[in-house]
């Protein structure tokens, strides 16, 4: 039985080393020249400098135990980062208040009584929901319907916020940024994924060995040693059926399989068949609540670096913010928040002192002076980190490279919002209706986005493949 896997991102190598674990011939067909899709690294044309391009936080590693213990392996070898983050709010290059987060030292008011109640959330979630793909009536499972008040399904997560928080700004930054993490806001994210906020401040963040660069390396070599083929440079650019999918194309040549698992853009791989067969045309694709895309600058530095591995900077007013991202706006440098990923902090085996500096930006956009923002930042770090540095290699990396590397939807960075609407059943199917062996993993399906979600979602589908299969 052989399985054809598009993509080797996460949720590619995930599958195919699940899938090879079960007994399948498994061929991936990757477009990049090497694995990881947005979790990849490069480094600069010297060498001196080192870059994890995509995810840089390694939460929930319960999920990750699981996985690898359903495949026979060891888990990755991680560190803790400590502190987990810190969190800066303000004015640009004026700071009004900032702290460090430590793993069960959260110093807000209220936050213990607050992380008792997304521990239920969280627990429920991981016994319950998560690892299986849901269908509407799960929203009726008794758990919820009694526990609605500690499962909020129908209120943005900031309104969930203020019940513990009020208006106190600080605080309500530090539980809402999270949204993020999930293509969204606090303002139209579920309050139900307060969850994440308990697997941040609770369970902890983590770095692993190698950095996510490592990560992808270790799957993908555990993948070489269960017998899976790569094709790297091998865009695919056709689907061949009838009844089912027969193969696929790329550069002019064709993979014939028995099951087929698209880990690439969802878009994209509805632009390579007709509407009857996914009732998707631009207008469904147009309506949908399309998760930000990111304005990226890998930095290579010399110099004075005053920051944790995480540091989170809130401008201005950063619904102002969400609201240029989701209303396709230029962002106002005055009301512009961003992330700054440290490694060098936790990894000290790093030789130089790499910063990425990621910028949430609507998808789709279209700025011409990207440097005046990456400037703009660079200068508001500096003078909030009181760091002093110069920089000695610089890449960045816009909407339209995530477009021309990923085939991204209007180069979002995360696939699909988890709004309400495209939360749990509500997200993209996993299995085509009209193509059964043709299957999808990864962000844009359940459980979401994130390295942990996609995760969950290379066995969800691996589950299905195999029940397919068996029929």
């Amino acid at each position: 039985m052989k399985a054809v896997i598009v993509g080797a991102g996460i949720g590619g190598l995930s599958t195919a080393l699940y899938l090879s674990k079960k007994g399948f011939e498994v061929t991936v067909l990757e477009k990049l020249d090497r694995p990881g899709g947005r979790a990849r690294g490069f480094s600069s044309e010297s060498g001196e400098f080192s870059f994890d391009m995509g995810p840089s936080w390694y939460l929930m590693p319960e999920v990750f135990q699981r996985f690898y213990k359903e495949v026979g392996e060891e888990p990755p070898e991680v560190v803790e980062v400590s502190p987990l983050f810190s969190l800066h709010v303000g004015k640009l290059e004026k700071k009004e208040r900032s702290a460090e987060f430590w793993k069960d030292e959260i110093p807000l008011k209220n936050s213990e009584r607050y992380l008792e109640d997304v521990e239920f959330m969280y627990k429920l979630a991981m016994e319950r929901f998560l690892f299986k793909e849901m269908k509407i009536v799960d929203f009726l499972d008794p758990a919820i319907l009694k526990n609605l008040k500690r499962f909020p399904i129908f209120t943005s997560l900031d309104a969930f916020n203020r019940r513990y928080f009020q208006n106190d700004d600080f605080s309500l930054k530090a539980m809402g940024f999270s949204s993020v993490f999930l293509g969204g806001s606090p303002f139209n994210t579920p309050a139900v994924y307060a969850m994440v906020n308990y697997a941040i401040y609770k369970g902890g963040v983590y770095y692993p060995k190698g950095g996510f660069q490592g990560l992808v390396e270790r799957l993908y070599s555990l993948c070489k040693k269960s017998g899976v083929e790569f094709k790297f440079n091998s865009q695919v650019d056709k689907i061949e059926f009838d009844s089912k999918v027969k193969a696929v194309w790329y550069n002019g040549k064709k993979e014939e399989g028995d099951v087929f698992v698209f880990n690439a853009d969802y878009h994209y791989v509805d632009s390579l068949l007709p509407y009857d067969y996914t009732g998707r045309g631009e207008d469904f694709w147009r309506k949908k609540k399309i998760a930000p895309s990111a304005l990226l600058a890998y930095l290579g530095v010399e110099g004075e670096v005053n920051s944790p591995h995480h540091s989170i900077f809130i401008n201005g007013d950063w619904k102002a913010h969400f609201d240029s991202i989701f209303q396709g706006t230029e962002p106002d440098p005055n009301n512009m928040s961003y992330y700054v990923s440290y490694r060098g902090f936790t990894d000290r085996s790093i030789k130089g002192k790499d910063l990425v500096f990621l910028i949430p930006i609507a998808p789709g956009l279209s700025i011409p002076q990207y440097q005046r923002y990456v400037d703009l930042v660079v200068k508001d770090f500096k003078a909030k980190t009181n760091s002093e540095f110069q920089i000695r290699y610089q890449r960045i990396y816009r909407p339209i490279d995530f477009e021309l590397d990923y085939n991204a939807y209007k180069g979002t960075a995360f696939g699909i919002s988890h709004t309400l609407d495209q939360t749990g059943p509500f997200r993209l199917p996993m299995q085509n209706r009209k193509l059964p062996n043709l299957f999808y993993v990864g962000q844009y399906t359940q459980p979401g986005i994130g390295v942990p979600m996609v995760t969950i979602s290379s066995m969800i589908v691996g589950e299905k493949v195999l029940n397919f299969v068996r029929k």
